[in-house]
């Protein structure tokens, strides 16, 4: 067995000779045994046992197990408890999930950025890789659990739990059994005690089999991934925003595993992205909807602005309301998402037209009503001299706003209606016609 470790240690480069380890102790063989071992090969460690205080004097025996075999051996260790099952109802999480979060949280704290050696086994490997293909996954869930990930190191990750309770044996060395692995209570278990051994009856080399077949799929993924980070790159325009065109014409394996790294980098947690999420969003990016929304996990969305698509935390904007204006007008309104500047121009005063800025006759304006407010249903305005009034949703769409962003426009209006709309024009009915003029300017 020993040899075994040396091996995966040296062939996934887990440890310097003479790392510093910490070492994830239950008081079961597998832990036991990658104690023992990492001793062996000459490695300092330390351990950390983590008392979950859900199976009352079995929990409390093995604290004490671990106890006594770290002073027996000289380990350093560090024993915690936590009432687990207190935490997931606290969490929402269930008992399984609160306790790995709980686990690997307090080992990362106690490593300190150093190396933490968890006793996953060639059997846990196995078990993992068909629990996955039970329950539904991908080639990367297809792969199993990982031989490094991060600053967790797995050297037992190649050994069959029959070779670690032989190597325990030949050192007389004991361990407590966790009697809720006894059971099939547990899906884990079932394929533990009734699939695996079927499966090694058909080929007694199955771990070597598993392990290959998770070499083979890590080695394809890490390819994919590369060339997903450069497709996501190549995609990119500007913070949170992707190019469709781009996205749509990778070959699917890029593009699944591009729209997992880039709801990633928008802040999606990956653990609860699933397969269902990246379907929303390829259909998203086939959609002739320019407008078109999908809802992510954690209150994220994804939507379309016309050949963009965006990810953000889906916080929905305050609704706005009607501002009553004054001449003259400098400030904003709506919490700062727009300013306003309104003053009158002196009579021979030139008047320098940019965007969004306004040059309205006052002979046309109802200034009683002088307002700022969102668009209302059946606005229109008439743009130009030559053409007729059209509503303002088929205006916004000609010219590509976002559906997102089209309640969000200031509408300057009076009773009569709009007399200019952020992003889109002025009413030709309110321009100068040689008397008394003001000017609107909007920013935001």
């Amino acid at each position: 067995m020993l040899d075994t470790v040396r091996r995966t240690i040296a062939d996934y480069q887990m440890l310097a000779p003479g790392e510093p380890v910490l070492c994830a102790l239950s008081g079961g063989a597998d832990s036991t045994a990658l104690l023992r071992a990492l001793l062996a090969l000459g490695y300092p460690v330390r351990a950390y046992h983590l008392n979950h205080c859900l199976r009352g004097q079995e929990a409390e025996r093995d604290e004490a197990f671990c106890r006594a075999l770290c002073g027996a051996l000289g380990v350093p260790l560090t024993a915690e408890r936590v009432d687990i099952r207190g935490e997931a109802a606290r969490s929402g999480q269930s008992i399984e999930t609160a306790a790995r979060r709980v686990r690997y949280t307090r080992l990362a704290a106690l490593a300190q950025g150093g190396k933490i050696a968890t006793a996953h086994t060639a059997d846990d490997q196995i078990e993992t890789m068909l629990f996955h293909l039970a329950r539904g996954t991908g080639p990367r869930g297809l792969a199993g659990i990982p031989p490094v990930r991060g600053q967790i190191i797995r050297p037992l990750i190649e050994v069959e739990r029959a070779d670690i309770e032989a190597y325990l044996a030949a050192l007389g060395q004991v361990f407590v059994i966790d009697s809720t692995n006894q059971t099939d209570d547990y899906t884990r278990n079932r394929i533990r005690h009734g699939v695996v051994p079927l499966l090694r009856e058909i080929n007694p080399a199955l771990s070597d089999a598993a392990a290959r077949l998770g070499r083979l799929l890590r080695q394809d993924d890490a390819c994919l991934t590369e060339q997903a980070r450069d497709l996501t790159d190549a995609a990119a325009e500007g913070e949170g925003a992707w190019r469709v065109s781009v996205l749509r014409a990778a070959h699917p394996a890029i593009r699944s595993r591009a729209l997992r790294r880039l709801a990633a980098v928008c802040g999606v947690p990956a653990r609860d992205f699933a397969a269902v999420h990246v379907r929303s969003l390829e259909q998203l990016l086939e959609t002739d909807d320019p407008s078109a929304v999908c809802s992510l996990p954690y209150g994220y969305r994804a939507w379309r602005e016309y050949e963009l698509l965006r990810i953000s935390r889906a916080e929905m904007p305050a609704p706005l309301v009607e501002v009553l204006l004054s001449v003259p007008f400098a400030g904003a309104v709506w919490d700062g998402r727009v300013r306003l500047c309104i003053r009158q121009l002196e009579k021979n005063e030139v008047f320098y037209k940019t965007f969004n800025t306004f040059c309205v006759d006052c002979g046309t304006i109802s200034f009683g009503t002088l307002c700022v407010r969102p668009r209302r249903t059946g606005d229109r305005l008439r743009l130009t001299a030559n053409g007729g009034s059209r509503s303002l949703k088929k205006l916004m769409i000609d010219r590509r706003i976002p559906r997102q962003r089209r309640a969000q426009l200031a509408v300057i209006a009076d009773e009569n209606g709009p007399i200019a709309v952020q992003d889109i024009g002025m009413d030709i009915a309110r321009a100068p016609q040689g008397g008394a003029r003001i000017e609107i300017k909007i920013e935001g």
